[in-house]
C-alpha cells in the first residue's frame, strides 16, 4: 500500500476568480510517479475547508502547505496549528516563497515542522522517501527542518530541467472549478517555466531561483495545451510563468506549434518591455497569429529615476513604444505600475499620471494597474528599506497583512497613499473608461447616466489635475466601508 501525502493550498483574500493551485500540482507529479499517494485539498473552493483538510491529513506521510507572503499566511497558521493539535505527530511542511526567504524564522513555529525551499519538485521525493524510512533529513538539498531545538537550514537546490518531471497533473483537480472567463470563455492557468534571469529591485525572484530560468520544452508545452483543449474543453490559456518568453527560438516553436496543430486557444502571458520590442517583427506577428491577445508588462512608473534605482533597465519611452507595437498587433496591453519607492514618490504620481494618459491615447482599452512598494523578503531592496528604517515583521503570522495594495514602508505619507488611489484607481479609470465601463455606460438607462456623469467629472478632474473637495471619492469610500 502507498504512503499518502495530503497538499493543502491555503484561502487568498480574493477569491472571485480561483485559479488552478499550480503550485502544489507541480511537486504532485513527481511523488505520483515516484508511488506515493496524493490529496490535494483546495481551501479556496471549500467552504468551511478545516473539517475535509483534518480529515484527508489523517494517516499522511506529510502535510504540505504552499504558503505566500501576505494574507496566505493567516490561514496557512490556522490549518497548520489545527493539524498539529489534531495530529501531532504529523510532519507539517511549508514550501512557496514566502518560507524559502525567511526559513529559520518560518521553523522558529510550533506548527511548522519542515521547510522546502525554492523549486521543490526534487526536494519533496526525497523528503517523502525518507520520512517514510525514518531516516535522517540531513544532507538533503533545499530542506530544512528543526534538530535538537536548532534550525538546520539548507540553501536553495540548484534550479533542474523541468522536462525530467511528470507534465502537471490537471486530472487530479476538478478543473470545471477554476475555469474563469478571461482572455477566453474556458480560460485555465498553466506553468511552462520558472524563474527569470533579470534583476528588478523589488522582486523575490533573484532569491528564489538566482537568476536562473528553467522551462519544458516547446513539444511538452505543445503536448499539455493540446491535452487541456482535447480533453478539459479549454480556449484559452494565461501563462502564469514568471517571464514566458526568455527563450526566443522556444516561443517562436511553441507558437508555429499551436498553429500546426490547429489548436483555437486564444492566451496570455507576461512579457518584459524591452524583451517585446527587440523581438524581429516576424517573431511578434507569430506570436498574434498563434493566439496571443494579452501582454501583461511591468512599466513600474512613470518617473525614470524610478525606473532606475530599481533596475528595470528600460524607460518611459520603451513603455508607450510597446503600447504602440502591441496596438498594431491588436493585443491588449495590461500594465502594471508601482508607487512609493525610495525617492522622490510625490513626484512619481504626477511622471506616472502623464504616462498613464499617453498610454491610453494609444488605446482606451489598454489597462494599468497601481501597487505600492512593499519590501519582500529575499527582494534586493529589501534591506535598503531595512536602512531606510522599514521594520519587518518577526513573527510569521504578522506577515498575514502584508499586501501590495497597502503602504508598509516609514518613508511614505498615508496621505500619499490616499492620493493614489484616488486618482489612479478610481479618478483614471473613469476618465479613460475601459470596454466594460463604457458598456455600462452605452446601455442607457440611469445608471448610464451616473456612469457617464461620473466619466465627464472624472475626465475634467484628471484634464485640469484638479482633485480638490473630492466628493465622490469619498462617497465611494463610504460605500466599500473605507472611512
Amino acid at each position: 500500500m502507498s504512503e499518502k501525502i495530503t497538499l493543502v493550498f491555503p484561502r487568498l483574500r480574493r477569491e472571485s476568480n480561483v485559479w488552478a493551485p499550480l503550485p502544489l500540482m507541480a511537486v504532485a507529479a513527481p511523488l505520483m510517479d515516484a508511488g506515493f499517494e496524493v490529496e490535494l485539498v483546495d481551501g479556496r473552493i471549500i467552504h468551511p475547508h478545516l473539517p475535509d483538510i483534518l480529515a484527508t491529513a489523517g494517516g499522511s506521510l506529510f502535510l504540505g502547505l504552499s504558503v505566500m507572503t501576505g494574507f496566505q499566511i493567516r490561514d496557512a497558521v490556522m490549518i497548520s496549528r489545527a493539524v498539529k493539535e489534531t495530529y501531532p505527530d504529523l510532519p507539517v511542511v511549508w514550501g512557496g516563497y514566502h518560507a524559502s526567504m525567511l526559513p529559520a524564522e518560518t521553523l522558529a513555529e510550533d506548527y511548522v515542522d519542515i521547510v522546502v525551499r525554492g523549486q521543490g519538485q526534487i526536494a519533496v521525493v526525497e523528503l517523502a522517501r525518507r520520512l517514510a524510512a525514518g531516516d535522517s533529513l540531513a544532507g538533503l538539498p533545499g530542506v530544512c527542518y528543526q534538530e535538537n531545538g536548532e534550525a538546520v537550514l539548507s540553501g536553495y537546490p540548484e534550479l533542474a530541467d523541468l522536462d525530467r518531471f511528470p507534465s502537471t497533473p490537471y486530472d487530479i483537480i476538478d478543473t470545471e472549478k477554476y475555469m474563469v472567463d478571461d482572455v477566453g470563455t474556458r480560460t485555465m492557468k498553466y506553468f511552462s517555466s520558472q524563474g527569470c534571469p533579470f534583476g528588478c529591485g523589488f522582486c523575490v525572484e533573484t532569491s528564489m531561483y538566482g537568476r536562473g530560468w528553467a522551462g519544458f520544452s516547446a513539444d511538452r508545452v505543445l503536448d499539455d495545451l493540446e491535452h487541456l483543449v482535447n480533453d478539459h474543453s479549454v480556449n484559452a490559456v494565461d501563462f502564469a510563468d514568471t517571464n514566458f518568453f526568455v527563450k526566443r527560438r522556444r516561443v517562436r516553436s511553441i507558437c508555429k506549434g499551436i498553429i500546426q496543430r490547429g489548436l483555437d486557444l486564444e492566451w496570455a502571458a507576461d512579457v518584459r518591455t524591452r524583451q517585446f520590442i527587440d523581438f524581429p517583427g516576424d517573431l511578434r506577428q507569430l506570436i498574434y497569429d498563434a493566439g496571443c491577445r494579452r501582454l501583461l508588462l511591468g512599466a513600474e512608473s512613470g518617473s525614470q529615476e524610478a525606473l532606475e534605482h530599481i533596475g528595470k533597465k528600460t524607460s518611459v519611452e520603451d513603455t508607450l513604444h510597446v503600447a504602440r507595437i502591441c496596438n498594431e498587433l491588436g493585443i491588449i496591453a495590461r500594465f502594471t505600475t508601482m508607487f512609493g519607492f525610495p525617492g522622490q514618490p510625490e513626484k512619481d504620481i504626477e511622471a506616472t499620471l502623464r504616462m498613464i494618459e499617453s498610454i491610453k491615447a494609444i488605446n482606451e482599452d489598454f489597462e494599468v494597474h497601481g501597487f505600492f512598494f512593499a519590501p519582500y523578503p529575499g527582494a534586493p531592496m529589501y534591506q535598503e528599506a531595512v536602512r531606510l528604517g522599514f521594520n519587518p515583521p518577526r513573527r510569521t503570522e504578522d506577515w498575514s497583512d502584508f499586501d501590495l495594495t497597502e503602504l508598509h514602508t516609514p518613508w511614505v505619507d498615508p496621505a500619499y497613499k490616499e492620493k493614489v488611489d484616488m486618482v489612479i484607481d478610481f479618478y483614471m479609470p473613469f476618465a479613460s473608461p475601459g470596454p466594460e465601463l463604457r458598456r455600462k455606460i452605452a446601455d442607457g438607462g440611469p445608471k448610464a447616466a451616473a456612469y457617464q456623469a461620473m466619466h465627464r467629472l472624472a475626465a475634467w478632474r484628471v484634464g485640469k489635475r484638479n482633485f480638490d473637495f473630492p466628493l465622490e471619492w469619498k462617497l465611494k469610500k463610504f460605500r466599500t466601508g473605507r472611512h
